[in-house]
């Protein structure tokens, strides 16, 4: 976005961050032996419990509605 959100002022001190739509978090597994094996789910799994502290946050702090 070219501006802030209509609900917050020009000079916020956080515009430049509010100007995003989008967050994206990743966790760089490779393409290993194992992506192909059962294995592949526990790795998989792991790595989104490793991500929940994020999500929690936010989901605690981030007003949808805004």
């Amino acid at each position: 976005m070219k501006r802030p959100p209509r609900s917050y002022p020009s000079d916020h001190s956080r515009t430049d961050l509010l100007r995003h739509r989008s967050l994206i978090a990743a966790q760089p597994l490779g393409c290993d032996n194992w992506l192909h094996t059962p294995e592949a789910v526990g790795k998989v799994l792991a790595a989104a419990d490793d991500l929940d502290a994020m999500l929690t946050w936010l989901m605690r702090h981030v007003n949808s509605s805004a």
